[in-house]
């Protein structure tokens, strides 16, 4: 009879409506141009580029499903200034935190989505979390210089100007050619020159470029510096962000 009623209670639970968040999760044909590439091909198993990027990312490409809900719902949160953004925020952050624990330490994506983390628990206001996250994208990999423009934003919000000169700076000496960071360090009040550059560390390894060729009809499976790092980069061939929006990766200017 127990085991009846809690059968009973698992099926009613199934029917009680659901945060907008979670009811809505799956991308939009428009959110799914915003995405990484790897994201169609993630939610297409089976398809040629699904093999191709499986083959290019190894086993931690089957958890990246998580990622791309997680970069989805980070996008829905910031523009959103609804009763659910702060739902949709902390979505985010779960799917982060879900792929953070279940790929390998060692995969070339894991500093980015410790950014994307950082960039969503800014929004929530859990600004100690935050830095956190940021600094250690940091350290893992100090060629993301919207890491050092997340950083400094929040320590701006914080009334804190220097300490955002100070991360505007050491982002310029690790990404020299950076638009976005040379921007910010005039409006911070940086004198020129700019900080010298520093040598460059070695970039987290990408997935392998054979992949890329594997299957004609699929995408080619870009390295870690195209599909990891921004693109006002002068390294990276792709464009992130915009003005009005430096943390959206896939978004249009």
């Amino acid at each position: 009879m127990i085991r009846a009623e809690k059968i009973l209670l698992t099926a009613l639970a199934a029917w009680l409506p659901l945060p907008a968040a979670f009811a809505a999760w799956a991308p939009s044909p428009a959110e799914m141009a915003a995405l990484p590439p790897y994201c169609a091909a993630r939610f297409n198993e089976g398809s040629p580029a699904f093999r191709s990027w499986r083959t290019s990312m190894g086993s931690d490409f089957v958890h990246l499903h998580h990622y791309c809900a997680g970069i989805n719902f980070l996008n829905r949160g910031r523009g959103s200034f609804g009763a659910g953004r702060k739902d949709t925020l902390g979505a985010a952050v779960r799917e982060f935190d879900y792929v953070l624990g279940n790929v390998s330490s060692g995969f070339y994506l894991r500093s980015e989505i410790l950014m994307n983390r950082g960039v969503a628990l800014t929004l929530l206001k859990r600004d100690g979390e935050a830095i956190g996250n940021l600094l250690e994208a940091i350290q893992l990999d100090p060629r993301q210089p919207r890491a050092y423009s997340a950083l400094a934003d929040l320590h701006v919000r914080q009334k804190n100007p220097g300490k955002a000169l100070e991360a505007v700076s050491e982002g310029l000496r690790h990404n020299p050619d950076t638009k976005s960071l040379q921007r910010r360090y005039t409006e911070l009040g940086g004198k020129l020159p700019y900080p010298a550059p520093i040598a460059a560390a070695p970039s987290p390894a990408g997935p392998s470029e054979e992949a890329a060729d594997a299957v004609d009809a699929a995408p080619p499976a870009p390295d870690a510096a195209a599909a990891a790092a921004p693109a006002d980069e002068a390294p990276a061939p792709a464009k992130i962000g915009s003005p009005t929006n430096p943390y959206c990766r896939f978004c249009p200017d």
